[in-house]
């Protein structure tokens, strides 16, 4: 807006390369290399397009005396400006046995304030948002690890492994004014900004059959306002990523496995109430049948049963509905031949063989544990062959 169209964004940064430091040459001759870094500094975001302060109108589509009417696309808000990031950095990368194996280890903290997000406003206004400075700040931080080494070098023989590791963590570390906000439902101060507040249910009731969930206000009700308080977050707690790569003479194989430490929403998030003529997942027949049964899930219904309805979509966004979504997964494999330079003479050839995704080990209970949505078509197993010309 007028006013705030420039912002002074700055950045120091420093490093120290201790390997050529002659006391660790002395003491660690196997250390090739060494080097401590760090860096603060902020930055800004922009990225809204342009003029978003303005008021904005487009044709409404409808004719009044022959003329096209106008209908408001966006309000007047001088005051929103830059969005600001604060970044802090440390990190030590090291090499060993003339950089046969180098490591890198860093940390990171980012703190965002003053978003640029679309403030949801009431209908009665005839807009859905205003452009807005939000009154937030959000923290991400967390580690990264990566190594490599070169396991054996030989003239008709190599092998190289390379790891990588990443520890991410966001938290929400302030909102003034958040439990009167539209966003009341959504976050937690001192929470994960990618939390799902869940329903924290506690079974199937041995006499009726139904589910039952946490009273939390304790008004003998459960409502979505109320007792939806259960906060479960969804992000990775972990992921990264290990790959080998073998070359013998012409041969050259290359793998890459993934994983990933995380929570997910399983098949009960989207299999509805069972008793209906539909498909269901193996795991509805464990369903209670009569009174004293002990079951994980609740009575069959085929529509009549409104307690039973009610309680499977309670069901659908509880803690109950999240499960351990980790996986190590094959991602990709590729062997490739180079043939012989004297079989050809005025062109190089090479035949391949590639494949994603063959291998998913998990205990998921569920179509794939890398979606989080239903509806989205899992990675397919794709394998191809080729051959490859170059002259």
């Amino acid at each position: 807006g007028p006013g705030n169209q420039f912002a002074l964004f700055g950045a120091v940064g420093a490093a120290w390369l201790f390997h050529k430091e002659k006391v660790l040459q002395e003491h660690l001759p196997f250390l090739s290399f060494g080097k401590l870094r760090g860096s603060c500094g902020t930055s800004g975001n922009d990225q809204i397009g342009d003029y978003q302060f303005l008021n904005t109108y487009a044709s409404s589509g409808y004719h009044y005396q022959n003329t096209n009417g106008l209908m408001p696309l966006r309000l007047y808000n001088p005051d929103f400006g830059w969005e600001t990031n604060r970044k802090l950095e440390a990190a030590l990368e090291l090499g060993f046995l003339q950089d046969r194996i180098i490591f890198t280890g860093a940390w990171y903290q980012n703190r965002s304030s003053s978003q640029l997000v679309g403030i949801p406003l009431p209908g009665t206004t005839g807009l859905y948002s205003i452009e807005s400075n939000l009154d937030a700040e959000v923290q991400n931080s967390g580690f990264e690890f990566t190594l490599r080494s070169v396991n054996i070098e030989k003239p008709n023989f190599n092998w190289a492994t390379n790891f990588n590791i990443s520890i991410a963590r966001n938290k929400l570390l302030s909102f003034p004014g958040l439990e009167t906000s539209s966003y009341k439902n959504d976050y937690i101060i001192g929470q994960p900004i990618t939390i799902r507040k869940l329903f924290h249910s506690k079974g199937v009731n041995p006499q009726t059959g139904i589910y039952e969930f946490e009273d939390v206000n304790g008004d003998g009700e459960i409502t979505y306002a109320d007792d939806r308080q259960t906060p479960c977050n969804l992000s990775p707690q972990y992921y990264g990523g290990l790959q080998n790569q073998f070359t013998y003479k012409g041969w050259q194989l290359d793998f890459l496995f993934q994983f990933v430490k995380q929570l997910n929403f399983n098949f009960a998030s989207t299999q509805g109430y069972a008793g209906t003529f539909r498909n269901q997942p193996q795991e509805i027949v464990k369903s209670w049948s009569q009174p004293k049964d002990t079951a994980p899930y609740q009575i069959y219904t085929s529509g009549t049963n409104q307690k039973a309805m009610q309680a499977s979509e309670y069901f659908a966004q509880s803690d109950a509905a999240v499960s351990d979504a980790s996986y190590i997964r094959l991602k990709n494999i590729s062997l490739s031949y180079d043939l012989p330079s004297q079989w050809f003479k005025i062109m190089h050839c090479r035949i391949s063989l590639q494949a994603q995704n063959l291998l998913t080990i998990t205990s998921y209970k569920g179509a794939d544990p890398e979606f989080k949505d239903a509806g989205y078509l899992p990675p397919l197993r794709i394998i191809a062959a080729g051959f490859q010309f170059t002259f």
